[in-house]
């Protein structure tokens, strides 16, 4: 009996109803919380419980069946055999093993080359038994044969193993009542040599997993059937071959099957024959199912052999860790599985790798992290690849340490920084961006809809007559060249008031900029516009015009737009003699004489030049105290022209 109570492995969790029945025992499927990343590749930690039962018989003597299979998995170990986690007694007795599956549960959903390659697996695991071990199974069939949660088949069903010292036909005769009756030589009771059961047993198997199939599946398929009934099934045992000499056929040695062994076998393999396999690997895995690839060699293709070899982390990982995206079918570096068959075959895979200590292994990963990391569930992502990542940032390797935080940085969007940073933030920045201010003038009294664009041309604005736009475009270029240069730092406000013309309205540049100099700077222009208004509509507009009229329906668009500067309303001012232009003579400047002679007796040019010369005041000492008590206690004197300031006689 192996094990003991207190074997019982911590946090198992054993489902209510059993996977199989059999006579010797029930399946169960179980899970194991603290142990996911080692026994199970769905990364629940899934593993496979077997309760065993109470059996009569002279076999079951010392050891229930169960015991006896339970021995025989912990003393042989194999991979293509069931891998032993732990076992007790409890009642009845406890086997705890990988996940696996019955065969005679998913034969039906496995292709033929899935099934050429499992096999591969039970004929290795068959040569180890016999030319390694010194033992035989006798039990080989579809009953003793599982599938594990990568898809590779697993040999079980030791309880009938032993030695070929111990294997004679009354040991085969005491076996026979539970053994598979197809997979027993009708002569064996009358044979002397019974060290070749296993090779007619595997002929019956090959022909039970291929029942159905076509022939043309699998290359060579048709000949390996032909050599199992003629030489495995052999009337006379001593015509069977040794199960090493099965590997030889053909059947076991074409191009998928090669692919699979070269991986299975990569430590054997020199350098040179490993560079030239991973160059041609995936030119080659083309030509078959890509999930039948990613469910027989996605283990292969990624485990740490392979990562480590120089030539597939270039030829071949950079395609294994991006899905294809089926919409860019023409992108470079497209990827070699599809999304679907990426999540279900690759991804937890991955998930077993971010586990793994080794920084070779973690610096592929984080290399091609960006690749990945969208097929991976909130959950996945928050609960499994980021602790990982986390123990990452407190390596001493500085190279893995500054992949890590770029990787993490991938996590941000995802799941917040609240939970890739944690604890508490604030907020150290602002937004130092200019403000653009949209100032809309309220036209509701006039039209509701309108809106007054800054950069809007006078072909733009509505007219009633034709009008010629050589000269009105002549006339926007003369008004465009008098517009004052916006000062330096206003550049971006003008930016952002361009893109929405039709909600905004530009502010007149020596209103936002002032002169610094001289405050009353502004009235003075504010005067200068409205007389360049004057001099400009009195120069259009001709005697065919009304200027009543004209300038009626310029003082109600000003009336209307006061917020508008001088520079807008000299632009209205000229589209509204636009309108009225017949003559394109109206346009050119009207001379005037100046009568020189009666101009300089009116106007005095040189008044201010005369100079002033004041008498300084002498008065007794009563008036300077008066008139120092006076300037102490100043008081404006209202006929005070205030630019006199405090005066020149302070002292």
């Amino acid at each position: 009996m192996m094990g003991n109570e207190n074997s019982h492995l911590s946090g198992l969790k054993i489902d209510e109803r059993p996977t199989e029945t059999t006579d010797f025992w029930s399946h169960f499927q179980a899970t194991i919380s603290d142990s996911c990343r080692y026994f199970s590749l769905k990364d629940d930690g899934s593993v496979s419980v077997f309760k065993g039962e109470v059996v009569l018989g002279p076999l079951w003597i010392t050891a229930t069946p169960l015991e006896k299979c339970s021995n025989n998995l912990l003393k042989y170990r194999h991979p293509g055999i069931v891998r032993y986690i732990s076992s007790w007694q409890q009642k009845t007795f406890h086997l705890v093993t990988e996940y696996v599956q019955p065969l005679s549960q998913v034969l039906n959903e496995q292709t033929p080359l899935q099934i050429c390659i499992g096999l591969n697996n039970i004929l290795r695991a068959l040569v180890f038994l016999h030319e390694q071990a010194g033992v035989s199974h006798n039990n080989v069939s579809i009953s003793s044969i599982y599938v594990s949660g990568d898809g590779q088949w697993k040999l079980g069903g030791l309880q009938y193993l032993c030695t070929f010292s111990d294997l004679n036909p009354s040991y085969l005769k005491h076996a026979r009542i539970h053994r598979y009756d197809k997979a027993v030589d009708p002569d064996e009771e009358s044979q002397e040599l019974t060290s070749k059961v296993d090779q007619y047993a595997y002929a019956v198997l090959v022909f039970d997993a291929f029942k159905g199939r076509n022939d043309g599946d699998v290359p060579y398929l048709k000949e390996f059937k032909k050599f199992c009934k003629d030489c495995l099934q052999n009337s006379n045992p001593v015509n069977r071959p040794n199960l090493s000499e099965i590997l030889q056929h053909d059947f076991f040695n074409h191009e998928f099957i090669s692919i699979y062994k070269f991986l299975y076998y990569l430590p054997l393999k020199k350098e040179d024959d490993k560079s030239q396999f991973f160059s041609n690997i995936l030119t080659n895995l083309k030509h078959y199912d890509e999930e039948t690839v990613a469910k027989q060699l996605g283990g292969l293709l990624l485990s740490r052999l392979t990562l480590l070899d120089a030539t597939a982390r270039k030829d071949v990982i950079p395609y294994i860790l991006k899905p294809r995206n089926e919409r860019l079918q023409n992108e470079d570096s497209t990827g070699f599985f599809s999304l679907g068959v990426f999540k279900e075959h690759v991804k937890p895979r991955l998930l077993q790798l971010f586990g793994v200590r080794d920084s070779q292994v973690r610096m592929i990963l984080l290399m091609h992290f960006t690749k990945f990391v969208h097929v991976f569930s909130h959950d996945e992502l928050s609960h499994h690849i980021l602790p990982e990542l986390l123990l990452g940032i407190k390596d001493v390797d500085d190279n893995l340490v500054a992949s890590t935080l770029v990787c993490l940085s991938e996590l941000v969007p995802i799941l917040g920084a609240d939970t890739v940073i944690g604890g508490k933030r604030s907020k150290f920045f602002t937004d130092g961006r200019p403000k653009t201010n949209s100032i809309l003038i309220d036209t509701s009294n006039v039209h509701k809809d309108v809106r007054y664009p800054t950069t809007k041309s006078l072909s733009d604005f509505p007219c009633s007559e034709v009008y010629d736009t050589g000269v009105a475009l002549m006339f926007e270029k003369t008004m465009a060249l008098n517009e004052r240069p916006t000062p330096v730092g206003g550049e971006a406000q003008d930016e952002d008031k361009n893109v929405e013309p039709s909600t905004s309205i530009l502010s007149d540049s020596e209103e936002e900029w002032g002169d610094w100099d001289n405050p009353n700077r502004q009235l003075t222009l504010e005067s200068d516009k409205i007389d360049d208004i004057d001099t400009i509509t009195s120069s259009i507009i001709n005697s065919d015009i009304n200027k009543g009229n004209l300038m009626q329906k310029v003082e109600h668009s000003i009336s209307i737009e006061k917020p508008l500067t001088g520079r807008t309303l000299l632009q209205k001012a000229a589209m509204e003699a636009k309108k009225h232009i017949v003559d394109i003579s109206e346009l050119d400047i009207k001379s005037t004489k100046i009568d020189f002679k009666r101009n300089v007796d009116e106007f005095d040019f040189f008044a201010d030049m005369a100079p002033v010369i004041e008498k300084q005041n002498i008065g007794t000492e009563t008036d300077k105290l008066q008139d120092i008590s006076s300037k102490l206690n100043f008081v404006p004197d209202e006929d005070c022209d205030e630019n006199e300031g405090w005066g020149e006689n302070w002292n």
